[in-house]
């Protein structure tokens, strides 16, 4: 709707708004950008800066460690100094009286250790780790290594700490390791100076990137505000909401942006009442018309069809029904062919008669009419009437059982009486006859054979008797009481009644009923003999035994009802004569049961039919509206 009316606006107008909000975002765009890009500069720069500080910062503290260790080492470790005695009891303890006078909680240096090349420490400012050997690989691998270097740099609590290891050579060979472990803390005097320039660094930092956040911030509240107002209207518009009005107060570049928008919302509101008052027309005389409607534009978009279309194609209503008219449309390479040769100016219109493929793999016969219609003297869509053949042959074929009937209803009125009164006498006279019979026939045998005679006579009297009132049943026309029932509830009453003729047929039935189906406005003993009868049906088409499966569910606003046997399924030759009237494939049959079957289904706005495959069975589907 919105394109169609949209069409009629001022060009003018609705180009220079574009203008001007375009002009506006991309303003607002390049604020954001270059402030974005400032935090990133500053980002980047202080990331690196902060990096430089602390590599300058992690190489003066290793610097510091390796000249306090070698100090240590001149001092402990002189030149003729042998680590063999220094590690016997006697040399012992003035070493590690030296070494406990520099070391502790309070010095730079927290512990000292002198180790031999067998890695066992010999010496240490704690006498209980002398004599330990290390033995574990990691600890073998940090101390094989012929220059200092930092074992490790971590933190012991609060206090960081570096482990420093340190070879002792001796004619040019190692004879030893001397580690220390050292206060970061107390080894550099300037850590305070440090933490108070990289505080006031970061502090900076914030500083300059909360001020820079803050002019982005302000500075796109002032055009969110004004664009997001915008945007609302915008989409006020495309929503057909025209009773939005912006009000902007100040005078600045939004200023002709919200009164061309004003401008806009009331010229809109007045096209859309005018096409909603013409579209109103449309779709009343779409309704009213009984043949599909479809509206095509030039790209294959749908623009409009109508109910009668959906039925024609036998597409559900709910869902996507353009997708599945489009796919249709595709499959049929002959409708497509109407749709361009349509398009022409110069044919103005085309009408065919053509079969169409339909989604659920039927074929249904129709006739298009398709012709162009026009905006500013252009081509710019196609208008498609689909005039449906089979219903026009299912009024022809209802037309023709109707007559039928009329003619059956007229026969069994005059004759029914005709012949129920002879029937009667017969029946009558028979019984005498047997009497008779009974007393003056003396010879056994003779008289076995006349009975037998009699009863053939009372039998075919009887299905006489049954043939009349099955007349009657189809012709008479009288009013039935509608009441809401539950299928499946009727379903279990059926099979009720059959449950000993199963029995004895060696039928076995399998019930899969669906549950919460809405109830069913119809004639309860009516639906019931119909049920009736194609359950005895079923048995019958299964003299040896066999299944019989009965399903309910909900499709389509219809409860359907199936009941599948498993015989030998009807033959092709005779699917087309199954409800024709006196067609039967019973011997005792009279071929009127089914006939009187969908009589009464139609009469309930119902539909019954069956699909069969010989030797697999036979599932006949009763359906029947809900509303």
């Amino acid at each position: 709707m919105d394109l169609l009316f949209f069409r009629h606006f001022s060009r003018e107008m609705r180009g220079a708004l574009l203008q001007k909000v375009l002009g506006m975002k991309t303003l607002f765009k390049k604020v954001a950008i270059v402030g974005a890009a400032t935090l990133l500069l500053e980002a980047i720069i202080l990331y690196f800066l902060y990096n430089s500080i602390n590599t300058f910062y992690a190489d003066l503290t290793a610097k510091n460690a390796y000249l306090l260790t070698e100090q240590v080492k001149n001092l402990i470790v002189g030149d003729k100094f042998d680590i063999k005695r220094a590690s016997s009891q006697y040399n012992r303890y003035p070493i590690r009286r030296l070494i406990q006078r520099f070391s502790g909680e309070d010095s730079k240096i927290l512990h000292v250790l002198l180790i031999d090349k067998n890695n066992r420490i010999i010496i240490s400012d704690q006498p209980a780790h002398e004599g330990k050997i290390y033995t574990r690989p990691e600890e073998l691998a940090r101390l094989n290594t012929t220059r200092p270097k930092i074992l490790n740099r971590k933190l012991k609590g609060e206090i960081e700490i570096l482990d420093v290891i340190w070879p002792i050579w001796q004619d040019g060979e190692i004879q030893g390791y001397l580690r220390t472990v050292i206060s970061v803390k107390q080894l550099l005097s300037f850590q305070n100076f440090y933490n108070r320039r990289k505080t006031f660094l970061f502090a900076a930092a914030g500083l300059s990137l909360g001020i820079i956040i803050l002019t982005v911030v302000f500075t796109s509240r002032i055009y969110q505000t004004s664009l997001r107002d915008i945007q609302q209207a915008i989409r006020s518009l495309s929503e057909t909401d025209f009773g939005y009005r912006p009000e902007y107060k100040r005078r600045d570049e939004f200023a002709p942006v919200y009164t061309g928008l004003s401008q806009l919302s009331e010229k809109a509101a007045g096209l859309s009442e005018s096409f909603r008052q013409a579209e109103e027309k449309i779709k009343a005389m779409m309704r009213v018309v009984h043949e599909g409607l479809l509206i095509i534009d030039l790209n294959m978009n749908i623009l409009s069809y109508n109910d009668y279309l959906l039925d024609t194609l036998d597409i559900r209503k709910h869902g996507q029904p353009e997708d599945d008219i489009y796919q249709i449309l595709q499959q049929n390479p002959r409708l497509l062919e109407i749709y361009r040769r349509s398009r022409d100016p110069l044919t103005h219109a085309v009408r065919k008669v053509l079969p169409l493929k339909l989604l659920n793999g039927k074929t249904v016969n129709v006739q298009i009419h398709a012709m162009p219609f026009y905006d500013q003297g252009q081509v710019s869509g196609i208008v498609l009437y689909f005039k449906n053949l089979r219903m026009l042959m299912e009024l022809e074929q209802n037309l023709h059982r109707s007559m039928l009937y009329g003619v059956i209803s007229q026969l069994a009125s005059s004759i029914g009486h005709e012949i129920r009164n002879p029937l009667s006498s017969l029946a009558i006279h028979a019984e005498i006859l047997d009497n008779m019979v009974s007393k003056s026939v003396q010879d056994r045998e003779q008289l076995r054979k006349i009975k037998k005679s009699i009863k053939i006579v009372n039998s075919e009297i009887e299905r006489l008797h049954k043939l009349i009132d099955q007349f009657f049943t189809l012709a008479r026309s009288r009013e039935v009481a509608l009441s809401h029932e539950q299928m499946n509830d009727l379903l279990n009453e059926v099979l009720d009644l059959v449950q000993q003729q199963a029995y004895e047929k060696k039928v076995t039935i399998h019930k899969y009923f669906s549950q919460n189906l809405p109830p069913v406005h119809i004639s309860r003993d009516q639906i019931k003999q119909v049920v009736l009868n194609l359950v005895l049906n079923a048995f019958d088409a299964m003299p040896g035994g066999g299944d019989l499966y009965l399903r309910t569910v909900q499709r389509d606003g219809r409860v359907v009802v199936s009941i599948r046997d498993t015989g030998q399924g009807i033959p092709e030759q005779l699917r087309n004569h199954i409800f024709d009237l006196y067609f039967t494939t019973k011997e005792s049959g009279v071929g009127i049961g089914l006939a009187i079957s969908k009589k009464i289904v139609e009469a309930h706005e119902g539909r019954i039919y069956f699909e069969s495959k010989v030797g697999e069975g036979t599932i006949f589907y009763l359906e029947l509206p809900v509303n």
